[in-house]
């Protein structure tokens, strides 16, 4: 009996390379379009509530020092937050303007218009220590392929139905939050292993034959795309088990679509991932999964039944066989 299921195994290891944090309102923006191009195509988006933050404005002053006052919502309670800035230049000046529900801020020189901020993310990137309130539930996750292909996340947000329910659901249960998208583009690597210490045989042969097909496709972008995408976005649901994923399951296309199917008869050995939101200063978490700026995950898939398993989001045989969380202070 051989040691591994196949002489020659390989997997998908997708690498998080860059992520956004925005609201649906920025979708329209041409520097969020910008970033995310050919080189850097926005292949998985999260919908994400965390506290909400507001500026109160008539608290905020410029003397010298710029110091602004912000108020965190934790249910019915609010707790105040100050910052600190030392200005380059003259605030005699000065002045903020902000209007209900003080979730951003305009500040203005005279006349000129010198700042625009979201609340939440200006006092997130001016603390210096991190604090809970940065801490992000994660409530769904979703790919940027739409229906006949399209790949433009800003797009097709706009007016996507499923960021509409959550939003309204989330604003009725939990007004004290606020929903935020993060949009992510990967880097796709392919890992192959050898067993050394079986002998050569005919299967051996076919099996080289094949992961050689394989690995000619990936290297010139030939492995579909889709399939891949397909895989990442069904492991990080399985690790992370977001509520909305679980609610809105009819939203997905049955496993036993042409797309998925295409996936499951994939012979793949394995599907990995990882991401790193610190650059974002947010820390990700579910009812699965703690607080964490880290999180890795690999599934080993030894059968067209393991691969069927890893995109059924009910299913609880498949586990990871690395899974890394880590809650860095």
């Amino acid at each position: 009996m051989d040691k591994f299921r196949n002489f020659i195994e390989y997997g998908i290891m997708m690498d998080m390379s860059k992520i956004s944090i925005c609201q649906q309102d920025d979708l329209t923006n041409p520097v969020l379009k910008e970033d995310f191009n050919e080189e850097f195509p926005c292949h998985i988006y999260f919908i994400t509530s965390r506290p909400r933050i507001s500026i109160i404005p008539e608290k905020c002053e410029f003397n010298g020092l710029i110091k602004l006052v912000f108020s965190i919502q934790k249910e019915f309670s609010f707790d105040e937050k100050i910052i600190f800035l030392k200005p380059t230049e003259s605030t005699k000046n000065y002045r903020i303007y902000s209007e209900f529900p003080y979730s951003k801020f305009y500040i203005f020189d005279g006349d000129e218009q010198i700042l625009y901020a979201k609340s939440a993310l200006y006092y997130s990137m001016h603390t210096n220590v991190y604090s809970e309130e940065f801490n992000s539930e994660l409530l769904y996750i979703g790919q940027s392929y739409g229906k006949r292909g399209e790949k433009d996340s800003t797009s097709r947000l706009k007016n996507h139905s499923t960021l509409q329910k959550i939003y309204s659901e989330a604003i009725e249960n939990n007004p004290d939050k606020e929903i935020w998208l993060n949009l992510l583009s990967f880097n796709k690597d392919l890992h192959t292993s050898f067993d050394g210490t079986n002998k050569k045989n005919k299967r051996h042969v076919n099996e080289v034959e094949n992961v050689s097909k394989v690995i000619n496709k990936f290297m010139r972008n030939k492995l579909s795309e889709k399939e891949i995408i397909n895989f990442t976005e069904a492991s990080l649901i399985k690790y992370f088990k977001p509520k909305y994923n679980i609610k809105f399951k009819d939203i997905f296309p049955s496993i036993d679509h042409k797309s998925y199917q295409e996936c499951i008869e994939l012979d793949v050995n394995s599907v990995s991932f990882h991401m790193n939101t610190d650059c974002i200063n947010t820390k990700l978490f579910t009812d699965n999964i703690k607080p964490s700026f880290v999180n890795m995950a690999s599934y080993t898939l030894k059968s067209k039944q393991n691969r069927k398993n890893l995109f059924d989001i009910f299913d609880s045989t498949l586990t990871p066989n690395t899974n890394l969380n880590i809650n860095i202070e």
